[in-house]
């Protein structure tokens, strides 16, 4: 449940539910701001990431405050070849380094499972393509890219 949806306005008062959706988005900033400092980069090196993004409700500015981080990586082409299994333990292990305060759940996919689960057109996947937020972009050659706050 997000945390816009903890409270409503009419149920609980307007002053009650307007401080639940500023801690919400509170919450989600700091999210972000951990995993742009800390998860990104490493995700970025250990996957050879393309790209990286932030999907559900920290990506909507309402994570309760149970939630975890979603992520969705574009792998490089080095790893491109691994299976899928084997890309998930990579992405889980530099998690498990990090030691991110919150829980974390990663989709490491090549440009090809992307440009599949696009043609696809699954629920699941509008959803997360609708709703995601880039966080990291390789750019012209630079091994290191660039967080994108």
């Amino acid at each position: 449940m997000d945390a816009a949806d903890e409270t409503s306005p009419t149920e609980g008062g307007g002053a009650a539910a307007l401080d639940i959706r500023g801690d919400a988005r509170r919450r989600a900033a700091a999210m972000r701001a951990t995993a742009l400092s800390v998860l990104v980069p490493a995700l970025a090196r250990g996957l050879c990431a393309r790209r990286i993004w932030v999907f559900g409700s920290v990506a909507r500015g309402v994570p309760s405050r149970d939630s975890d981080l979603d992520v969705l990586v574009a792998v490089g082409d080095t790893l491109a070849a691994l299976p899928f299994k084997e890309r998930v333990a990579a992405a889980y292990e530099i998690a498990a380094r990090a030691s991110l305060p919150f829980g974390c759940d990663i989709i490491p996919w090549t440009q090809a499972e992307l440009a599949a689960k696009r043609r696809a057109g699954g629920l699941f996947f509008r959803t997360l393509w609708e709703e995601r937020s880039l966080v990291y972009e390789h750019r012209d050659g630079i091994r290191a890219g660039r967080a994108l706050v």
